[in-house]
């Protein structure tokens, strides 16, 4: 407030100058003594200045704001005098000349205190950054002008010499005070010539392909590479911010985004249970979840590590857990514990992730994966069904295509479970709503609903291939064997897999769950595919330090050399949305409610070799690689 008083008083002392030099400058003799009317003058810009929210601006801000909002204040003012003293003494006596040179004098001195100002901060911002390291901005669009400008006041951690930029109609124009230097194809030269230790990308929407050739030419260099965090990474923040270039970066397409009014449709004001909440997928269906206004998001999750890691998050480590999140450890095998967790929160959407998917590992042991996935998703299926949830939506994976593995073959029954349930309420919807009695909806006696909760669950399953930086996956591996200057290993030469990344994967889903009507399985396009081996040696390329090499060390149990294709044509249906599709999948005739309550009675019971047996049953197109 002192500050915004003390420029109203520089203000009107500095008119009320510029006044006297007109009345010098127009050089005749005018109707009166300037002094009173200057004076009254002089407090009357001010105060439209202020009118005209002039001095919420912050001085070391100024820009064409500044300038705008002064043109409006002095030109209705000027226009209001020079019909006043016109009236009085004519339109073309000195006494308007005077009001036209006063007024032009007076808004020269205005803006251009402020433009000294901002020029004296300027220049104390570049001296400051004489120390910093060098960088140079890869963009000179909106992103890349606002770090130029943040450097130049000081508040940027790199000492900009200025852009590369590939429009044509930017080369040789300066920016913001700093000059656009080339192109990407000249990079290397302007590398070599300004002594650059940062490269810095700052462009939202560019091509991997893009990428890979300014990192190539920085580590050609030995230039740090930083990258402005992508659409997903900055939600929420207000500042331009940059990080370490990371291997999703290089995924070979851009990244999706999609249209969120569905979602708060779909979400706002709702109960959300997540299982598997501490999970790579299920932490971040959790983010995502809470920018949509939720009434109260429930984590399940078996690991109370993560699960309290993932409640810090959530809530900017304020707090460990409250109200409107709130963590439930428990196993989703205990189905005691879960149908007590729906009874209590009672869920309007459930997002079902748990599950056991590391693919070598539940070769070793089938038990768990059999028993954890198809037991423990039974169990949440019959809870969801019981307690009248409007909707579950199912995690599943590309692997339950034709699967080749113990993980696959149980997430297809997964699939065919959640189809099941959703068949099995529509059927008893219609049967209750012709007897009357809503209890006809239930799964067994402790299953019974009122007729309060009287409603059909709706189930859907969400296909999608491999998630880049999930734990556990090949690609932090990969990076974690060059750093250590170990040999990446790559099961295959020719080995292919579909990518993407964790967040753009979470926003499909949720799409795809609006898009769903019950009992499909809904697929994601997954974009084109990534051949492992050269993956891994761009990233030996960019990240390296000489020492890694690949090494070949052949197809690990359960694994396959290509993964299916989801969004193929001849095996789906398009939907309004053209990332997502309806998979067209085969059903087991066999596979009922009868049976699948038998069948999760008989499990826990089971040798191995009983378990493997019955899961070949109930996949009959689960075939081994040495089947």
């Amino acid at each position: 407030m002192q500050k915004k008083i003390l420029l109203m008083l520089l203000d009107l002392v500095s008119i009320f100058i510029m006044g006297f030099v007109a009345f010098f400058l127009v050089g005749e003799v005018i109707h009166y003594t300037p002094l009173l009317p200057l004076a009254a003058m002089s407090a009357l810009y001010v105060i439209t200045l202020s009118a005209f929210k002039f001095y919420r601006n912050r001085v070391v801000d100024s820009s064409l704001d500044v300038v705008k909002e002064a043109s409006l204040a002095f030109g209705i003012n000027t226009v209001a005098y020079i019909f006043v003293f016109g009236y009085f003494y004519g339109f073309m006596s000195t006494d308007v000349r005077w009001i036209l040179v006063t007024a032009s004098l007076s808004f020269l001195a205005v803006t251009g205190i402020r433009m000294a100002v901002r020029m004296s901060a300027e220049m104390r911002g570049r001296s400051q950054g004489a120390n910093l390291p060098v960088a140079i901005i890869y963009g000179a669009g909106e992103m890349g002008s606002s770090m130029g400008r943040m450097a130049s006041r000081g508040k940027f951690s790199y000492n900009v010499q200025g852009y590369i930029d590939d429009k044509k109609a930017l080369q040789g124009e300066i920016v913001l005070g700093y000059p656009v230097l080339g192109t990407l194809d000249n990079l290397d030269f302007v590398l070599r010539t300004h002594r650059v230790d940062t490269l810095i990308i700052a462009i939202s929407k560019i091509s991997p392909a893009k990428i890979q050739k300014a990192a190539t030419i920085a580590a050609d260099n030995d230039v740090n590479l930083k990258i402005v965090p992508s659409l997903f990474e900055g939600k929420g923040r207000s500042d331009v911010s940059v990080r370490d270039l990371d291997y999703s970066d290089l995924l070979g397409r851009n990244l999706i985004t999609i249209e969120k009014e569905p979602l708060f449709d779909m979400f706002q004001g709702k109960t959300v249970l997540v299982t598997g909440a501490g999970g790579s997928i299920g932490s971040e269906v959790c983010k995502q979840l809470m920018q949509y206004g939720l009434s109260r998001l429930v984590l399940l999750d078996i690991d109370e590590t993560e699960l309290h890691d993932l409640c810090l998050r959530l809530l900017d480590y304020e707090k460990e857990w409250s109200d409107n999140v709130v963590p439930v450890v428990c196993d989703i095998k205990n189905a005691g514990k879960i149908h007590h967790v729906f009874e209590e929160y009672r869920p309007d959407i459930v997002f079902h992730a748990a599950a056991y998917k590391h693919v070598p590992l539940m070769e070793l042991y089938p038990e768990e994966a059999i028993l954890t996935n198809i037991c423990g998703s039974f169990n949440v299926f019959k809870s969801a069904a019981d307690t009248g949830t409007d909707r579950v939506v199912v995690i599943s994976t590309d692997k339950a295509v034709n699967p080749t593995n113990i993980m696959g073959a149980t997430k297809r029954v997964v699939e065919m479970m959640a189809a099941e349930f959703d068949a099995y309420g529509k059927r008893e919807d219609g049967n209750a709503a012709e007897s009357g009695s809503p209890e006809a909806a239930g799964f067994g006696e402790t299953g019974a609903v009122s007729p309060d909760d009287a409603r059909h669950t709706e189930f859907c399953c969400v296909r999608f291939g491999n998630v880049i930086g999930s734990r556990g996956s090949m690609l932090p591996l990969f990076l974690e064997e060059i750093k250590a200057g170990r040999p990446i290993t790559v099961t295959d030469r020719n080995i292919i897999r579909y990518f993407m990344a964790i967040p753009e994967a979470v926003s499909l889903v949720f799409r795809a769950a609006t898009l769903a009507r019950g009992g499909e399985v809904m697929v994601l396009d997954m974009g084109e595919p990534v051949k492992i081996y050269d993956f891994a040696q761009k990233l030996i390329d960019i990240f390296g330090d000489g020492r890694s090499q690949i090494k070949i060390i052949g197809l690990r149990p359960g694994e396959k050399l290509y993964e299916e294709l989801l969004a193929n044509k001849d095996n789906t249906i398009p939907t309004e949305n053209e990332k997502i599709f309806k998979a067209v999948v085969n059903k087991n005739a066999a596979f009922n409610v009868s049976y699948m309550q038998e069948m999760v009675e008989k499990l826990p019971g089971m040798s191995r070799e009983e378990l493997v047996a019955l899961l070949r049953r109930a996949v009959p197109e689960y075939k081994r690689r040495d089947d």
